[in-house]
């Protein structure tokens, strides 16, 4: 089953998302579930029952914390009666932000799993990027983020793999209903709850799966272009040391050629 296991609601600071609109576009874009991960809390699990009752599609409760070293999607078994995350993880590290580190610990202390959200996101203050190789007790990495850009997801793949860690997929939607579903994660068995949703991310039986195009994002052509000129350059420069050029690279190619590698 398909499951945008990433999407805020208007609990979030800064989001509009009606939780009722974002299932029907769940429904709409063909996924099986939807999870909500709220920012640092649980504010939609009293809402839960009444949630589920309005569609066929599973839905779930998580929750984004936001910490000195990025942001971690936490999960736990019954979220309505999940602790208090003050009392669970004490005083803050940085300003108002927890300790990444205290995140992970006391959440799998308290039967709970953490997955590490967009790691390699460069926009956030503190993004977390490879600390997370410090980390001990992730369940999975979120290597398809929908809404940020490939590069970002390409070194959370690449991270997910050293790390031997599962790789997991969401929109992040927050800015409209049209972001959610541009990416999920696929469940090899059926998951209808909570306690089901951290077994099968405690098991590792997931996949990131990207849906649709990527969306693009403002400079990404000229970026493109830029490539292709970077390219371009050097394939020519290739073609000088071939010998197919004149001037430096050339000379230089000969010299390779006749004096093997240094």
């Amino acid at each position: 089953m398909l499951v945008d296991l990433h999407v805020h609601s208007s609990k979030t600071p800064g989001c509009s998302l009606d939780p009722s609109l974002a299932i029907e576009k769940a429904e709409a874009v063909g996924l099986d579930g939807i999870c909500f991960t709220d920012r640092n809390g649980f504010p939609l699990a009293a809402e839960l029952p009444r949630l589920r009752e309005q569609t066929d599609l599973a839905v779930f409760v998580g929750a984004e914390i936001a910490t000195d070293h990025g942001y971690y999607l936490v999960f736990f078994p019954d979220p309505a009666h999940a602790p208090d995350l003050r009392q669970l993880f004490g005083p803050p590290a940085v300003g108002d932000l927890w300790s990444a580190r205290t995140v992970v610990e006391k959440v799998r202390e308290a039967g709970g799993v953490v997955v590490a959200a967009h790691p390699y996101d460069r926009n956030l203050e503190r993004p977390s990027g490879d600390y997370i190789f410090t980390l001990r007790g992730l369940s999975a990495v979120e290597a398809l983020t929908g809404t940020r850009r490939s590069n970002v997801n390409e070194l959370a793949i690449e991270a997910a793999d050293h790390l031997s860690l599962p790789c997991v997929g969401g929109s992040a939607a927050l800015e409209g209903y049209d972001q959610i579903g541009t990416a999920a994660t696929l469940f090899r068995d059926e998951v209808r709850s909570e306690a089901g949703l951290v077994e099968a991310l405690r098991g590792g039986a997931v996949w990131a799966v990207q849906i649709g195009r990527p969306p693009k994002f403002a400079g990404d052509e000229m970026a493109l272009g830029q490539r292709e000129r970077g390219g371009e350059r050097r394939e020519e420069r290739r073609d000088d040391r071939r010998g197919g050029g004149r001037g430096r690279g050339s000379r230089r190619g000969g010299r390779g050629g006749r004096g093997g590698r240094r």
